[in-house]
């Protein structure tokens, strides 16, 4: 890797780590307060046999409050000697007396049975503080055979349970009582497990055998195994011995129960929320793109907001579409929706599942209210419970699968733990694999998030396979955004292309910074500095805030991917041009009337008025040349009637996908302004189209005149003429009048229709009086009271607009 390179991947973490430093991590020797067992203890083992797990024990410090004053966490004590002794007279055998605790905290010790039967006990004391020394129970003469069976729910287990008894000089004890009692089941009575018989005595190789029925639930089934006989004077306490029951259908519904009401409560926060604020937020995304900085801001407060980067990334799609944002400042937006997306995770990771019914009653009853912000807040409500809800549903199934060995097994094939001091790239692109797969089919990565944060939480997968993890859902996400591009211009399939090649481009990098080394446990820098800069030892032997730290992980790759391609937005364009060209600009189609805008009603509404103001002048084009070029010139030819023809086929066709996009926007949530809005842009498309159809009647008129040979009076063309003007000069006020708030441009309007409506009945009375005067030809006097008919006709549809401008204009201020 070249050194320039290195250097720009790895100066964001140390700048990071020089502010975080010394933030709640104390570099005070810590003295050991509490010794956790993390396993081998209450194991069996024959005379003379190693015990078949390893003692692993792990000391920790004392208590530290969170950094937001929260339970927090006991941090690993490393490098601490540990002694240890055996206790009460026991003999059991040790590979060394004393060890050291690791980086992590943690110790492991080998330990062989003696020749002693019955219990034995190993004393655990921390060098210079013996008062917290703890003590690990042992079983010798005691063998389990069959223990830790995984079984289907409700039937025997595949194999019998056994008990090897052997007295104490080694020989198998036959005839010895050993007995058996279920003495916990999950989440049911006991009593629904059963076991074959409560006693059995031993055969003559000291086996007793018998056979267990599981319940009906997923779980742990613990089973006591005493061994007494008064005779011989042989007794041992109680042994636990732990069996697995599996009801695979009802892990599978509860885990896509989970997931189904997480994902509806999620929707539902997000519809909650934009009730309230989305609108005003998305019109940021149009407001404040002027530059790349203000961009990513806008893209991360309104994703926060709205709690959907599919939907502002859709949006974004839909605004480039429709010409409302140039490719660089849609490349902004996006860099900002992938740190807004990021609160989802946040939220998720502190633990508020004791919320979720009180949210579910409180969001419930706020939803019976009428007004609509009210009814937003509600929802969000409600979605909040909905969602942790349906997180403690899934994550608490998930936590049951994480004591089955079949399900450990299965992700460790894609467990990217450091082997040899780096983690295999093999599971690395597994891991991002599945994770991009998943968020293709859910179609949304904060819904991915979750599962991976559930997993977590259940003990399947560490903080290792979780990271790449997020690069797969950060990947997979995208496929909205190219989905949503697929039937808009090339301008909006060159956003999507963006989103994708920032989230692969921050894949990239983050695998790159899996192998650069940080400290002195040589773990992988960008994982070193989110342990760092969140409270707890992920790498500790019982990974400590192990959710939390995905959650941040998560932010921080986002965060590091915009501060690291930000200043690259120019060239990310300049590729998305080269892969998806534009050979000529001018055949690109700007949709304004761009489907994905109808979730935003405001600015669909926006592009609706804009396309109503595009008719008008291009239908009063239409009649402004049929006037000038034609009527006034008594000339028309087949060619221009054609052209004509198919103006107006187009306007035709103007009208109906306008008012085919209005009654889409009646389907959305609308405020009672916008609801009223929308007939009046009906009755504007309606005019608008009235207008071009004039231009028919005006080139009838015209041949008429022509076929006849026939001309008007001087008195009668200045006439029309000035009407014409008028005419024009109303046409142009009222476009203008939809184009912003200026209301003298709708005065002006209004005043052109007065005189238009006087002139006209002026022009009529000294037309009779030409007729009468003999200095008017009779056809041509027809003809010219039907076209000042016309032209009045096409004055009212122009003040029928202008009278509803007011309200389109109390739209514009509404958007400003």
């Amino acid at each position: 890797m070249k050194k320039p390179l290195l250097t720009l991947l790895v100066l964001p973490f140390l700048i990071l780590m020089l502010i975080t430093s010394g933030c709640g991590k104390n570099d005070k020797p810590i003295k050991v307060d509490k010794i956790r067992i993390l396993q081998g203890k209450e194991q069996c083992a024959l005379p003379g046999e190693a015990f078949s797990k390893e003692l692993r024990i792990e000391l920790l410090g004392k208590q530290q409050r969170g950094l937001l004053g929260g339970k927090g966490n006991r941090p690993p004590v490393a490098g601490s000697k540990v002694l240890f002794a055996n206790a009460d007279g026991s003999d059991l055998k040790l590979l060394s007396p004393s060890a050291v605790s690791d980086a992590g905290g943690s110790v492991s010790l080998k330990v062989r049975a003696g020749s002693k039967t019955g219990d034995q006990y190993l004393k655990i004391i921390p060098a210079g503080n013996p008062e917290k020394s703890v003590t690990v129970r042992f079983v010798t003469g005691v063998k389990i055979i069959g223990s830790g069976q995984e079984g289907s729910c409700g039937e025997l287990l595949h194999k019998p349970m056994q008990v090897k008894v052997v007295s104490p000089d080694g020989n198998p004890a036959g005839g010895v009582p050993v007995y058996f009692k279920i003495v916990s089941a999950p989440g049911e009575k006991k009593t629904k497990a059963k076991i074959n018989k409560k006693m059995v005595l031993t055969d003559r190789d000291g086996i007793a055998e018998n056979n267990i029925k599981l319940g009906k639930k997923t779980g742990e089934y613990k089973i006591d195994v005493e061994v007494s006989d008064p005779r011989s004077n042989y007794h041992i306490r109680g042994i636990f011995v732990k069996q697995l029951g599996m009801n695979f259908l009802s892990v599978i519904i509860s885990v896509l129960g989970g997931l189904a009401l997480f994902i509806f409560g999620m929707k539902l926060m997000s519809d909650g929320l934009q009730k309230v604020a989305g609108d005003k937020m998305k019109k940021i995304l149009h407001f404040f793109a002027s530059n790349r900085f203000i961009a990513v801001l806008a893209g991360t407060l309104v994703t926060a907001v709205i709690q959907s980067s599919s939907a502002t990334t859709v949006m974004v799609i839909g605004f480039v579409n429709a010409g409302l944002l140039s490719l660089a400042q849609s490349i902004g937006i996006i860099f900002g929706a992938n740190i807004g997306t990021t609160v989802t995770a946040q939220i998720i990771s502190f633990k508020l599942s004791g919320l979720a019914l009180p949210a579910i009653t409180v969001g419930l009853v706020i939803m019976f209210m009428k007004k609509s912000k009210i009814k937003g807040w509600g929802e969000t409500i409600f979605g909040f419970g909905l969602l942790f809800f349906g997180m403690s549903i899934m994550s608490n199934e998930l936590k049951l699968l994480g004591i089955f060995p079949t399900f450990i097994k299965f992700f460790q094939t894609f467990d990217c733990t450091p082997v040899n001091g780096s983690m295999p790239i093999g599971p690395i692109i597994g891991a991002i694999g599945i994770g991009t797969l998943l968020t293709v089919i859910i179609q949304s990565s904060s819904a991915s998030m979750g599962i991976v944060l559930a997993l977590a939480g259940g003990g399947l997968i560490n903080f290792y396979t979780a990271v790449p993890l997020i690069l797969g859902t950060n990947i997979g996400t995208t496929i909205t955004a190219i989905l949503a591009s697929a039937a808009a211009n090339r301008h909006a399939k060159q956003a999507a292309l963006a989103h994708s090649l920032f989230n692969i481009s921050g894949a990239v990098a983050m695998i790159i910074l899996f192998y650069i080394p940080w400290g002195e446990n040589r773990i992988p820098v960008f994982l070193y500095f989110v342990n760092a800069a969140t409270s707890g030892n992920v790498f500790a032997a019982i990974p400590q805030n192990l959710v939390r730290h995905i959650a941040m992980a998560h932010t921080f790759f986002n965060v590091f991917n915009v501060i690291l391609l930000l200043p690259c937005v120019g060239l990310i364009a300049r590729l998305c041009m080269f892969f998806i060209p534009i050979k000529d600009e001018s055949k690109v189609k700007i949709q304004h009337l761009e489907p994905h805008l109808l979730d935003t009603p405001s600015i669909a509404l926006e592009q609706a008025v804009q396309s109503i103001r595009y008719m008008v002048k291009e239908a009063w084009s239409m009649v402004d040349g049929v006037i000038g070029e034609n009527f006034l010139n008594l000339k028309i030819t087949e060619d221009e009637i054609e052209h004509y023809t198919d103006r107006e086929n187009k306007i035709d066709d103007l009208q109906h996908d306008i008012t085919e996009y209005l009654v889409q926007i009646t389907r959305r949530e609308l405020t009672e302004h916008q609801s009223e809005l929308v007939p009046l842009l009906m009755h504007c498309t309606n005019d608008a189209e009235r207008i071009a159809d004039h231009t028919a009647n005006i080139i009838a008129l015209t041949q008429r005149l022509a076929e006849k040979e026939k001309q008007l009076s001087e008195e009668g063309r200045r006439e029309i003429n000035r009407l014409w003007e008028l005419l024009s000069d109303q046409a142009r006020n009222v476009a203008k009048a939809l184009d912003g708030t200026d209301s003298k441009k709708i005065d002006h309007a209004l005043k052109d229709e007065r005189k238009i409506n006087r002139l006209v009945d002026e022009y009529e009375d000294a037309h009779i009086k030409r007729l009468r005067q003999g200095k008017c030809n009779a056809m041509a006097g027809i003809v010219f009271i039907e076209m000042l008919g016309e032209l009045e006709k096409i004055g009212d549809h122009l003040s029928n607009i202008a009278e509803r401008a007011p309200q389109i204009q109390q739209h514009y201020i509404s958007l400003g």
